[in-house]
């Protein structure tokens, strides 16, 4: 009886990336992920522009929002990652900001180096053929908005 052997290359960006959130939470969903790098790249980000950003309610973006963060918040949920500080607007003290805690900064400093040092997940020279290529569609004629 032979075994199987599976082979695993080093990952590429994003999965290197995705295994770097697993190794902070392995059941980390797709919507919590997107919604760091969101508040990561928009820092001081409110909630309810997360919500918009991330396409998400107000009380989704909450809910995300505070399991990223720290248990320390105001109303924490689990797994309370503390990836995230959350903190009530100067402008408006119903609002919450979004920033990235100390542990937050360090794994997007990781994200970074991974990207910096990337493999790219195709690794023949041959460009692989699109998938689904885009369809052939005329562009429709312009139409003005005016009324004669």
């Amino acid at each position: 009886m032979t075994a199987n052997v599976v082979r695993i290359r080093r990952r590429d960006a994003v999965l290197g990336a995705l295994e770097a959130f697993r190794r902070i939470y392995p059941p980390i969903s797709l919507t919590s992920i997107r919604a760091f790098l969101y508040v990561a790249e928009n820092p001081g980000i409110n909630v309810s522009e997360l919500a918009q950003a991330c396409g998400l309610t107000d009380a989704g973006a909450s809910r995300v929002s505070r399991g990223l963060a720290a248990r320390g918040i105001d109303r924490p949920l689990p797994p309370s990652l503390g990836l995230l500080d959350c903190a009530t607007s100067a402008a408006d003290p119903r609002e919450r900001v979004l920033r990235l805690s100390a542990s937050g900064q360090a794994l997007v400093a990781r994200i970074e180096l991974l990207i910096a040092a990337h493999t790219p997940i195709v690794v023949s020279h041959d460009p692989a053929p699109d998938p689904a290529p885009a369809p052939n569609v005329e562009a429709a004629p312009a139409r003005s908005t005016r009324s004669n």
